[in-house]
């Protein structure tokens, strides 16, 4: 009977995710992918991520569309609002003194630990993520990706 209950349990878990929710709007977490066309305009639409501003004062930037490149020191994939999703602990070794941006993408991406990307995005702050000890307990900056590309 148990095993019955625990095979019953992870395939609800692989189908449909955790049954405990997110506080907030699938919005609040991430971006609708852009695709085709719309690329190179949205590309164009984000600024370098200014690391003096956000090392100076991480909420000034809230809000704003921007474009990091680092290397993927973490990438886990999960199931959210029942889809998959990428989240990302990119190390950016400007940024100071944490030189880690948290990424959040709405779909699963092909690179892996260690590729040098380039996420264009909404950047936030604070975001945490306790899956690493050197960030554990720390607010770090963070971008909801549309869009990105290995270097």
């Amino acid at each position: 009977m148990l095993l019955i209950v625990v095979i019953a349990t992870s395939a609800y878990v692989l189908m449909f995710g955790f049954p405990f929710g997110f506080e907030g709007k699938e919005s609040d977490f991430y971006l609708p992918t852009v695709k085709g066309n719309n690329i190179s305009t949205y590309k164009n639409s984000c600024n370098e991520l200014n690391m003096s501003q956000v090392s100076k004062d991480p909420f000034s930037l809230v809000g704003q569309k921007v474009k990091v490149a680092g290397t993927i020191q973490k990438k886990e994939e999960t199931i959210q609002f029942n889809k998959t999703r990428t989240s990302i602990v990119l190390n950016v070794p400007e940024l100071s003194p944490n030189p880690y941006i948290l990424v959040t993408y709405s779909t699963t991406m092909p690179f892996k630990q260690g590729n040098i990307i380039t996420v264009y995005g909404e950047y936030y702050y604070p975001a945490k993520d306790e899956t690493m000890p050197e960030i554990a307990n720390k607010e770090l900056p963070a971008i909801k990706a549309a869009y990105i590309e290995k270097v």
